[in-house]
């Protein structure tokens, strides 16, 4: 069953080693578990729990928290196709993707265009 949760894109203020590490133990040393992440040339994405408590722990170590956005999260067994599957629901549905990533526990994280359509598409 598919569930809302909230991804944080947060940039990395220097290109160089260490920084995301720096991004990733804000959040921790706040108490606040990683549910998931994605880092792309400079742009950490994050999901935990605690948005809100991540955002101030990200902003107060130093970084900038570029959007926060609702994605959906959907679980996907540990097996060939299974991702393929989600993904081809959601073109048959015409919904774009904006980004996706895994999270823990085998979870896609998925962002779209218009979330209403991508609940809409994954409904079993």
């Amino acid at each position: 069953m598919a569930h809302v949760a909230t991804d944080l894109a947060v940039t990395l203020p220097e290109d160089r080693p260490g920084m995301l590490s720096r991004a990733v133990n804000a959040v921790s040393n706040a108490g606040i578990n990683l549910e998931g992440h994605a880092e792309m040339e400079g742009v950490v994405h994050i999901l935990t729990t605690d948005a809100a408590a991540a955002r101030d722990a990200l902003e107060e170590a130093g970084f900038r928290v570029v959007k926060e956005q609702q994605v959906v999260l959907v679980p996907v067994e540990d097996r060939p196709g299974s991702a393929a599957s989600v993904f081809r629901r959601i073109a048959d549905a015409k919904v774009n993707i904006r980004f996706s990533y895994l999270a823990t526990r085998n979870r896609l994280v998925i962002a779209a265009d218009d979330l209403g359509d991508l609940i809409d598409a994954l409904k079993e």
